[in-house]
């Protein structure tokens, strides 16, 4: 049975106003005694206040939504908890929507979420070419009356704080790394056309190729979706095309190419140097750990709680978008090119 705050006042032989004082901390002249006696009957019971019913009071339920777009990419899970972890720290409660990086249940999944009382928003955008779709977006964005907060990705034409690494630099970083050790014929396994995340990374790769006076060549760039599988089958494409290296731009992906390198007989970083992005865990403890670009998920987590926060506590603060530094985190599967 759920115990009520009638229940526990019964209990302790006092007003219900008497528990409301002791449990929400507020002013009292309530004896040590008898306070004393009302926590722990409500910790024997496993009291919970009702959030709905105390949120239609004070308008606030200290609940926050989290949308992200893959929660089966270890990436985007290590940053749901994150943001979990200070939410928590600061007395709010999390709701997180997986949307399978479907732009409709973005929108859907903002609608459930702001029905259910939420007091703020932390979203990653699933990718979308369909512009129309975009504004409508937008349009609901503005509309919400609720402070957002756009994680890792952006929505041109958008209004609001935001947070991400910086995208061009960790891509132009991998490449001019591979360039570094000799290679000009750079494969690049891009993320899928539309996402913020890919276009950006994808333009430092080829702002990385002209300063080192390489000529782009656009039958090098494969298109992926961030899922290994297609990691795997576009570097087969990179592969026939004679590349002596690849950039992933994610680690998934990059795990896609090794497989597909080793399918062929051939070696990394021998035969094909591979760099990735994101470092998630799994790649330092590859039979050969991969190169990647470091993008630090706790700093992603606490700086989008923080941008969010700030606005649940003031209003007309400016709407600035923040990009934290990238690192290059070389391991063992680049090496200078042969001959």
């Amino acid at each position: 049975m759920k115990y009520t705050i009638r229940d526990i006042a019964r209990e302790a032989n006092v007003s219900v106003t008497t528990v409301s004082l002791i449990l929400n901390d507020k002013p009292n002249t309530v004896s040590e005694t008898t306070a004393h006696r009302i926590r722990d009957i409500a910790s024997k019971c496993n009291y919970a206040p009702n959030h709905f019913a105390v949120g239609l009071v004070t308008k606030k339920t200290n609940t926050i939504g989290l949308i992200l777009p893959d929660i089966a990419n270890t990436f985007f899970a290590e940053l749901a908890r994150s943001v979990d972890g200070f939410c928590t720290a600061s007395g709010y409660s999390m709701i997180l929507s997986n949307t399978n990086n479907d732009p409709a249940k973005d929108l859907s999944a903002v609608n459930l979420l702001v029905n259910r009382g939420i007091d703020g928003l932390i979203i990653a955008f699933s990718q979308d070419e369909n512009k129309e779709r975009s504004t409508a977006f937008i349009t609901l964005l503005d509309d919400l009356g609720v402070p957002f907060v756009a994680l890792d990705s952006w929505i041109e034409g958008l209004k609001c704080p935001g947070v991400s690494i910086h995208h061009s630099k960790g891509g132009m970083m991998a490449t001019a790394h591979l360039i570094s050790l000799g290679h000009k014929r750079i494969g690049c396994i891009t993320g899928p056309r539309g996402s913020y995340t890919a276009e950006r990374r994808l333009k430092g790769y080829v702002n990385a190729l002209t300063e080192a006076g390489i000529p782009f060549d656009e039958s090098l760039v494969a298109v992926g979706d961030y899922q290994f599988e297609s990691g795997r089958s576009a570097a087969h494409i990179l592969l026939d095309r004679s590349v002596s290296a690849i950039f992933a731009s994610n680690d998934l992906m990059a795990y896609g190419a090794y497989q597909a390198v080793q399918s062929r007989s051939l070696k990394v970083p021998e035969d094909i140097s591979i760099v990735g992005f994101d470092d998630l865990f799994f790649s330092n403890i590859l039979p050969t750990p991969l190169t990647t670009i470091h993008q630090s998920v706790p700093a992603l987590g606490e700086q989008a709680w923080k941008l969010l926060y700030d606005r649940l506590k003031h209003e007309g603060l400016d709407d600035e978008y923040h990009q934290l530094e990238p690192h290059l985190i070389i391991r063992n599967s680049t090496k200078a090119r042969k001959g």
